[in-house]
């Protein structure tokens, strides 16, 4: 798979009752995501802060995205956006009050606890997204409420594989066994 500035990474198997939380209230296996912002580095929104991580030291389970063809969008806002944003704070009160709209099936309401300078990760990529041009989610109205469900069932973003299994060589990328789903 040839991974490119501007994939999603959507992450799956995360063990933890936040993780297991976020993907009972969404219905979806899907638990975080991140963005790729070049061919070893994502950015994300994770607990505590906005970071940048190596590829290689992902640990859980991913499934990439990418936008369709027929969508356009500027690669360079997005990253530049997703830059200005690193060592944000984490939005956990945002993140709550978003796995209590989900859990009730209230999609369309406000965030009503959403800060403007802190972020949770699906939060990030809608508003990198958005930066640069495109709406990822159009059945979505704001970022606040977006899940990383919404942006794994965008019909803007298509399916490139999922990594199962890592296979780490010491100074080398982790690679992984590539499974394409239908």
């Amino acid at each position: 798979m040839n991974i490119k500035p501007g994939d999603i990474f959507l992450h799956y198997g995360g063990k933890s009752l936040i993780n297991r939380l976020i993907c009972y209230g969404t219905k979806s296996k899907f638990h975080h995501c991140s963005i790729c912002v070049s061919s070893s580095l994502i950015i994300e929104a994770t607990s505590g802060l906005v970071r940048a991580q190596a590829i290689k030291n992902i640990e859980s389970f991913y499934s990439v995205y990418r936008v369709k063809e027929e969508y356009s969008y500027n690669i360079k806002r997005v990253i530049h956006f997703l830059n200005s944003k690193l060592n944000a704070n984490y939005d956990y009160r945002g993140v709550i009050w978003l796995g209590i709209l989900k859990l009730l099936r209230l999609k369309q309401k406000s965030n009503a606890f959403q800060k403007k300078k802190d972020y949770f990760c699906s939060e990030l990529v809608y508003e990198a997204f958005s930066e640069g041009g495109l709406d990822i989610v159009p059945g979505v109205p704001s970022a606040g409420i977006t899940s990383p469900a919404d942006i794994a069932n965008s019909e803007r973003l298509c399916h490139l594989g999922s990594f199962e299994k890592y296979i780490t060589f010491p100074g080398h990328l982790k690679l992984g066994k590539i499974k394409k789903e239908i």
